[in-house]
């Protein structure tokens, strides 16, 4: 009998429909030894061999199995495999790099559903997503290039092996535009909520002419963390560092005759501290730089109204479309400044919801099309359900087979105490590690019935009589 190691690992059993007189050899497959579980359920139970049909008998896991892991993928999939959020947020910021930003999109859902139907809210994110998807192709660059490479990838990602071209096709051009969807949703989102804080006076801001927004005068609670540090706590730094240049020039730091080093020493050390403190805090902005790393609030939404007045001056549409000079008078801090900040929070917001759509493409590619086994199983890492074969030839000559699986497998283990190999004596010396009642150095931290051994299957081949 033959016994080989495809490329689809598990333990299944084949047998032929072979003609009358004849003997039908039994194939095994057993390749269930390796570092994570393949699925069993995305090959035929017909198979043909040259010119021979076989009919799967046996599998392990069996398929109704092999289908209820697969589908682990829809919520798994992105805590096991957390390193794909970089290729998320790169991917899905590039594709909306070009369309910020949207600017009047917040007036613009309030005239379309001023009462906030939830259906209303639905067509608004439908059409604006399409509008915004055709932009991409009609003025974005940095835009078009990542959509291109995402369908690009999604189209190559996706396994032909059991797919017409037309399906395979459709398919992955649904998980590509399924992304993008995606990444367009979330910059519709955030777009809204900046200028939603400015309208709502969450965030000060000014026009060009330097005036304050008449809609900005409520709690400020975006853009004001340095200035209530300068009403409320200053004084605090204040009444320090005017108590640590007193304390430096008191009689207690003066230079007595019979003064150790040492002590001459701890007094320069104080000294340079009060004068670094000092400097800190008067000339160097570097209390004002820290708080404003953290009042992204504030960034973006003023950033958003002085990149909007600019856009849109002279009553120009720039809701879904920039002008590409007027977007030339942005200067590059100006706009590196609002996309580093808003880019912090569309990863928060992008990056699981991409995780979840190729998980969910992943299980139902599994189910429906039973492809994509390699990578739909990997990214689950399962070390279960492994695996082996035993054989044993009879007194008669005939071949038994044994088909041992492990429903678990333990992942603590210990020195067994009655293992043999650590025993000198001559019945270890002279008999085979096979013939020994334990045979196994290691055995599982905690004895449990599912880590017990199990004979999934079971096969005789009898012994040719003319041998």
């Amino acid at each position: 009998f033959p016994t080989t190691k495809p490329a689809a690992p598990g333990m299944g059993k084949v047998k032929r429909g072979g003609t009358a007189g004849e003997t039908p050899p039994t194939l095994i497959v057993a390749g269930g030894g390796g570092a994570f579980l393949h699925p069993t359920h995305c090959f035929q139970d017909r198979i043909k061999v040259g010119e021979d049909d076989y009919s799967r008998v046996c599998a392990y896991p069996n398929a109704k199995v092999s289908r209820r892991l697969s589908w682990l993928n829809l919520w798994q999939f992105r805590w096991r495999n957390w390193r794909f959020d970089v290729l998320w947020a790169v991917t899905h910021f590039g594709i909306c790099s070009s369309l910020f930003p949207l600017c009047g999109v917040y007036d613009d859902y309030l005239e379309f559903n001023p009462n906030h139907n939830l259906g209303y809210l639905l067509l608004w994110v439908f059409r604006r997503v399409g509008l915004l998807f055709a932009q991409i192709f009609v003025s974005g660059r940095i835009s078009l290039l990542f959509t291109l490479i995402m369908t690009g990838i999604a189209y190559t990602f996706t396994d032909s092996s059991n797919l017409k071209w037309k399906t395979h096709l459709g398919w992955s051009l649904a998980h590509a535009f399924t992304h993008i969807s995606s990444a367009l949703i979330c910059i519709l989102f955030l777009e809204c909520m900046a200028e939603f804080v400015v309208n709502e006076g969450l965030v000060v801001t000014q026009n060009v002419g330097g005036a304050t927004n008449a809609q900005s005068y409520g709690t400020g609670l975006a853009t004001s963390i340095y200035d209530e540090y300068t009403i409320h706590f200053s004084h605090t730094l204040e009444d320090f560092n005017i108590q640590m240049l007193n304390a430096t020039n008191t009689t207690l730091f003066r230079d007595p005759p019979d003064l150790f080093p040492s002590c001459r020493f701890d007094e320069r050390l104080y000294s340079m501290a009060s004068e670094t403190f000092s400097w800190v805090y008067h000339e160097a902005p570097f209390l004002k730089a820290t708080l404003t790393v953290f009042d992204l609030l504030g960034i973006i939404g003023s950033t958003h109204v002085d990149m909007c007045d600019v856009l849109c001056s002279g009553g120009v549409e720039c809701t879904y479309s920039n002008d590409f000079l007027r977007y030339q008078q942005l200067d590059r801090v100006t706009i590196l400044k609002y996309l580093a900040a808003i880019s912090l929070y569309f990863v928060i917001f992008a990056v699981p919801i991409a995780g979840n759509i190729f998980g969910t493409w992943l299980a139902v590619t599994l189910n429906v099309f039973n492809c994509q086994y390699d990578e739909g199983f990997s990214s689950l890492r399962m070390e279960h359900w492994k695996n082996f074969l035993r054989m044993h030839i009879t007194a008669n000559g005939d071949l038994e087979i044994f088909a041992i699986g492990l429903h678990r497998v333990p992942k603590k283990w210990r020195k067994d105490p009655s293992w043999e190999g650590g025993i000198e004596s001559e019945d270890t010396s002279t008999k085979p590690s096979w013939m020994w009642k334990t045979p196994s150095k290691w055995i599982p931290w905690r004895e449990r019935n599912k880590f017990a051994p199990q004979i999934i299957d079971y096969s005789k081949m009898e012994r040719n009589s003319q041998d």
